[in-house]
């Protein structure tokens, strides 16, 4: 799945430069962010512009898109903000 490759990604690089208790405290930022769309799924704004059925949750410098399903959340990737999404999200 391609957002746990960004997730794990995005973690591994201050981790990789002793950053480790930052890298940390950007995971529990994510769940904490994951856990407020299990109970607001429409929390993050359409961005059908990229895909049908997009849509966006801003987390401290990254966005996380992702589609809702009638049983589940389905995060499709985590990208930096800084940059081109269009191109991330179309890769």
């Amino acid at each position: 799945m391609r957002a746990r490759s960004d997730i794990l990604s995005i973690h591994s690089y201050p981790a990789e430069r002793s950053l480790v208790v930052a890298a940390g405290r950007m995971l529990v930022r994510f769940s904490q962010r994951f856990d407020e769309l299990r109970e607001f799924p429409f929390l993050g704004p359409d961005r059908s512009e990229l895909h049908t059925s997009l849509r966006g949750l801003s987390m401290d410098g990254y966005i996380a898109f992702y589609t809702v399903e009638a049983d589940r959340i389905v995060i499709v990737r985590v990208v930096d903000s800084r940059m081109d999404i269009k191109r991330e999200i179309l890769k």
